[in-house]
């Protein structure tokens, strides 16, 4: 792998020993110098320029060096990334196989890459394959919240292959997940339904099912959020998720509480000593 952002630097570097520049002069003209030297032959590429350096791999090739570059730590280069969009019918095949085939090292923030690359390239994600990660995710990973990231901009089509997951679900954190993704679509009476009765009987993570009723924006929601509000047994940091969200549904909070003692509440008042 060509470390192209070290290739750069070195030549920045004797770029203002000769001219005798000061940091300061050299920052003002390096975006120029940047685009000058991609577009300049290089001894160490053969004789080719930067830019033309991977116009000569095939999209099997790119996807190999994209891959590359992950796992090596080395940033990877703008051209690279450019070459592959700018051949995105070519390529985003095989970064789609990979995506869904890939189990190497650093598997997590390469799949990552790829998810990011997909969107940049507004390329079709893969909604079932995102949703099929979700439902076998043992525990929280950048990987898993990535794909659930995306699937809130999938629209309506799989709200209810995504509520039978959530009904489905092996653990809490799988069920959460959904039903996050769930809330960020658009309002469905059976959405609001499970995020209600999340928040009503669950004993834990009131916080979360209560920006779950905000964002669904059901202003039927607002009377159990009082109630929630005036329930003496509601900490710091639960009454301010449930403040939020009924001030979101456009509730009027008028429920003053007073929450010396509370873990929360103290510690968040010793940071704005």
């Amino acid at each position: 792998m060509i470390d192209f952002e070290a290739k750069f630097g070195a030549y920045l570097h004797d770029y203002k020993k000769e001219k005798a520049m000061s940091d300061e002069a050299l920052d003002e003209v390096a975006p120029e110098l940047y685009l000058e030297w991609l577009e300049s032959k290089m001894s160490w590429l053969d004789n080719k320029s930067p830019v033309d350096h991977f116009k000569a791999f095939d999209a099997p090739a790119l996807i190999e060096q994209l891959g590359g570059y992950i796992i090596s730590d080395i940033t990877l280069p703008g051209v690279l990334l450019n070459e592959i969009a700018d051949t995105k019918e070519q390529t985003y095949p095989f970064l789609l196989t990979l995506l869904k085939t890939y189990g190497g090292d650093k598997s997590d923030i390469v799949k990552q890459t790829f998810i990011r690359l997909i969107e940049e390239m507004d390329m079709a994600h893969p909604y079932e394959y995102y949703i099929e990660v979700i439902a076998n995710a043992d525990e929280k990973s950048d990987f898993v919240e990535a794909c659930a990231q995306e699937l809130k901009n999938s629209g309506e089509d799989y709200v209810e292959q995504m509520i039978v997951e959530f009904e489905q679900a092996k653990n809490t954190y799988v069920s959460d997940c959904f039903l996050d993704i769930l809330c960020d679509i658009s309002f469905d009476e059976n959405v609001y339904q499970i995020a209600l009765e999340k928040f009503l009987y669950s004993d834990s993570n009131n916080s979360f099912y209560a920006s779950c009723l905000g964002k669904l924006g059901n202003a039927n929601a607002i009377s159990y959020l009082e109630e929630a509000l005036r329930n003496e047994d509601t900490g710091y940091y639960d009454y301010m998720a449930i403040k939020n969200a009924l001030e979101e549904l456009g509730g009027e909070v008028t429920i003053d509480r007073d929450f010396s003692g509370d873990s929360d509440y103290e510690s968040l008042k010793k940071l704005e000593e």
